[in-house]
C-alpha cells in the first residue's frame, strides 16, 4: 500500500463529490494540523477512517520547520499558503510515496524537493485502476469533480483530463 501526505484540496474535493472512499487506496494519510484547521468546517475527518478504511495521522508542523523549509526553496516557491507550506514540510519530513494536492504551486514545490504529487484526478484514476470505480463510475466522478466541487480546472486542462480518462478506459485497468 501507499503512504501519502495530504493537502486540503483532495480531502475537500473528493468529499464534495461523495468519493472519500477512494482514500482507501492508501494505507495511511498524513495530514498537518494546518490542513485539519482548513477543512474542519466542511470535511468531517473523524469519519474518514471508517469511510475509507485507511489510517489518518495528524501531525504538528512547527513554524520553525516551515521557516527552515522556506530557506531551502527558491523564492518563487515560498509564496505558498500556510497549510501548503505545512504540507510540504511534513512531506519533506516523512518522505511519503505521494503528496496529495490540487494546488499547482504546491505540486511544483513537491517536485522541487524530489517527491511525487498526485491530485484529485489522479486519485479518481487510481480508484478506477484498483476496481473501486467502473468505467461509468469514473466518467461520472470526473463530471462531478468538474461541476460539483470547488476544484478549479482550466478549460484546457479539462480537455486534457477527458483525453486521459478516455485513454485509461480504452486500455483498461492495467
Amino acid at each position: 500500500m501507499t503512504i501519502a501526505v495530504c493537502d486540503t484540496g483532495p480531502l475537500t474535493h473528493l468529499w464534495q463529490i461523495d468519493l472519500a472512499v477512494l482514500f482507501s487506496t492508501f494505507e495511511a494519510l498524513h495530514i498537518p494540523t494546518q490542513v485539519v484547521q482548513e477543512v474542519q468546517g466542511h470535511v468531517p475527518l473523524d469519519r474518514l477512517p471508517s469511510l475509507a478504511d485507511c489510517q489518518v495521522h495528524v501531525h504538528s508542523v512547527s513554524e520553525s520547520e516551515i521557516l527552515a523549509l522556506q530557506e531551502c526553496l527558491s523564492p518563487r516557491l515560498t509564496a505558498l499558503e500556510p497549510a501548503d507550506l505545512a504540507t510540504l514540510a511534513l512531506a519533506q519530513r516523512l518522505q511519503p510515496d505521494l503528496v496529495l494536492t490540487d494546488d499547482l504551486a504546491l505540486r511544483r514545490a513537491v517536485e522541487a524537493i524530489g517527491l511525487t504529487p498526485m491530485g484529485s484526478v489522479g486519485i479518481l484514476l487510481r480508484g478506477y485502476k484498483r476496481g473501486l470505480l467502473d468505467a461509468e463510475g469514473l466518467e461520472q466522478a470526473i463530471d462531478k469533480l468538474f461541476v460539483h466541487s470547488t476544484l478549479y480546472l482550466s478549460p484546457r486542462f479539462k480537455s486534457y483530463v477527458r483525453r486521459l480518462v478516455a485513454d485509461v478506459l480504452q486500455r483498461g485497468r492495467t
